[in-house]
């Protein structure tokens, strides 16, 4: 993540620094209050990062409302580049939902802003242009945050899996291992005890043969033992339930176990018992315990039960890793504490997916950006009802006439935003109406108010936009 946040801030410094030099005159203020705050978001990355984020958004939004000509103004691009690689870092490196969260309270919270801001310069037609403003500051902040945010996401989730694949692989080996020694080994092992037990009570051997043959039979049963502990640290334990239990029962427990039908997946099972006797042992100790295994031709019913007398008789820790086997039920029932699992044929389990889940992480910013897009089409088509003006009409208007009587000529709504911004007089309110017959002389009008007159009265050209 270092080397993510240095590139980041060389990325972000060249940007403020072209972007200040840019047009003849530099802006010294603009650009070292710009790197201060590059060089504080890095620093703070680590331990913010969904504030960082946060706070680039907020950049981006606030820039967009600050007032000024918007002819001479200069276009600041450096917020989107601290935008993307903080939320790229974000999906990468950072867990969780705080980031998405914390951008769509830095946009819901802009929105009333802009609204205020529009109708503060365009009266009650600003709800409107705020709005539709606020829409499309939404689709860019989902495209420059959520794109980089996803990407990351992405490679974090990859990451994860290989990680989770290679662990899963050495434990399988482990465990195959394990097997192969006890399959092979512990055989070997236990004929060469029965064999020497077997000399042991020979009759035809004296007394110092039979003596020597018992410390034999008692070196291999050790051995024996010492392989059994190798195993169990090496892998998984050979699932053989009547082991299982006696164990169990040689620990003290008093098990009754009850098979019914060809077990599906003995692995599985075995887990569920181990881990139901070790619930048991840890909080009924001593309580009888019921194990009733019933398998058919589709799943594997596993139903352990113990006394439920116990103060701290409840369900251990470990059954939640049984959800990942298959449907678990746990709870008191009359007197007893009763752990159910229905274990489902290996067959019919989900298969482990090797991927990361795309469609996940896309579908909730998808789902965003559809609505607000349908949301910002469905308000230009409103106002695009009535938005334009005759050149007839226009050329009636004159300068000095005043807004009360001009107002009753003009269409109801105006044009939502303005492809060619131009300095406008102080204190004027300006309005903007394509044309119904357009030319390249002839693209829209703007009209000004000021003191309840119309002081600007003017025709942009097809080029003024191209330019």
């Amino acid at each position: 993540m270092a080397m993510g946040r240095g590139v980041s801030l060389v990325l972000i410094a060249v940007v403020v620094g072209v972007e200040s030099f840019a047009g003849g005159e530099v802006r010294w203020v603009e650009l070292l209050t710009a790197l201060a705050g590059a060089v504080a978001a890095v620093l703070l990355f680590g331990r913010f990062p969904a504030a960082v984020v946060a706070c680039a958004v907020a950049a981006v939004v606030v820039l967009s409302l600050v007032p000024g000509p918007a002819a001479t103004s200069p276009i600041r691009i450096w917020p989107y580049p601290a935008v993307a690689c903080f939320s790229y870092l974000a999906g990468r490196w950072c867990d969780g939902r705080p980031v998405p969260a914390a951008v769509a309270g830095v946009l819901a919270a802009g929105l009333p802003v802009g609204v205020l801001v529009d109708v503060s310069q365009r009266g009650g037609f600003g709800v409107l242009y705020g709005l539709y403003g606020w829409f499309l500051q939404v689709l860019v902040v989902l495209a420059v945050a959520g794109g980089p945010w996803l990407i990351g996401r992405y490679r974090r989730q990859r990451a994860e899996l290989h990680t989770a694949g290679l662990e899963r692989a050495a434990l399988l080996e482990r465990n195959r291992i394990a097997r192969e020694m006890h399959d092979s080994l512990g055989h070997e092992l236990e004929l060469v005890a029965l064999r020497a037990a077997a000399l042991e009570v020979a009759p035809a051997l004296d007394d110092d043969v039979r003596a020597r043959a018992g410390e034999m039979r008692a070196g291999v049963t050790a051995a024996a033992e010492r392989l059994r502990e190798i195993v169990g640290l090496l892998g998984d334990p050979v699932p053989d339930l009547g082991r299982l239990v006696a164990r169990a029962t040689s620990a003290g427990q008093d098990v009754t176990l009850t098979v019914s039908g060809e077990l599906s997946d003995s692995d599985a099972v075995y887990r569920v018992v181990r881990e139901g006797l070790t619930n048991a042992a840890r909080h009924a100790p001593g309580a009888p315990v019921t194990v009733d295994v019933v398998a058919d031709g589709h799943s594997t019913t596993v139903t352990i039960g113990n006394p439920a007398s116990a103060p701290g008789s409840g369900p251990g820790f470990g059954i939640a890793g049984l959800r990942e086997i298959g449907e678990v039920t746990a709870g008191i029932r009359g007197e007893r504490f009763v752990l159910t699992v229905v274990v489902p044929r290996a067959s019919a389990r989900r298969p482990v997916r090797q991927r990361p889940r795309v469609w996940r992480l896309v579908r909730v910013p998808l789902a965003a950006g559809g609505v607000v897009l349908v949301l910002a089409l469905g308000l230009y088509l409103l106002t695009g009802t009535d938005n334009r003006l005759d050149p007839a009409v226009y050329q009636r208007l004159s300068i000095g006439q005043s807004e009360e009587d001009v107002e009753k000529v003009l269409p109801r709504f105006q044009m939502l935003g303005d492809p060619a911004p131009a300095p406008r007089p102080p204190a004027a309110d300006c309005r903007r109406y394509w044309a119904t017959v357009q030319t390249d002389a002839r693209l829209f009008y703007r009209l000004c108010f000021a003191d309840e007159r119309l002081v600007v009265k003017e025709t942009v050209p097809r080029s003024a936009v191209s330019r």
